[in-house]
């Protein structure tokens, strides 16, 4: 698989076909170096995209990394965020460490409420689905 990052600032209308499609959405992956989950969250990721109909396309930020953005840099690891918005939004138990020691690796609850690594299909699905509303056409 793979990805390949989009400014934040694309947004607007395409012609694809005889088709319009909204561009209205911006999907960011934060991870910390050596995850053990990221491989999971890219694979749901890519998922949830093809499902809705739109192209596997995202921005990846290494939170280690100096032009991760400050906003991203205290987020555990994997985050997913579609327009901003964290698509499992709530308390998070993830551990507080400082840059370069080591993962802060954050979980996650599925739908029978086990605990997983990568955010659920269905809670990307749904983000997704919000961000992108109505069709436009």
């Amino acid at each position: 698989m793979r990805s390949f990052p989009r400014p934040p600032s694309c947004t607007g209308l395409i012609r694809c076909g005889g088709d319009t499609l909204s561009l209205k959405l911006h999907v960011e992956l934060i991870y910390d170096p050596g995850c053990p989950n990221l491989v999971a969250a890219r694979e749901v990721l890519a998922q949830a995209l093809r499902d809705a109909g739109m192209p596997t396309v995202w921005t990846e930020w290494n939170s280690d990394d100096p032009s991760c953005p400050e906003r991203a840099r205290g987020l555990g690891s994997p985050t997913i965020l579609v327009n901003g918005k964290d698509v499992a939004p709530g308390p998070h138990p993830w551990a507080q460490r400082e840059p370069g020691q080591g993962p802060r690796c954050r979980i996650y609850e599925d739908e029978s409420g086990k605990t997983v690594g990568a955010p659920p299909l269905s809670q990307v699905a749904r983000a997704i689905a919000e961000a992108v509303g109505p069709e436009v056409g």
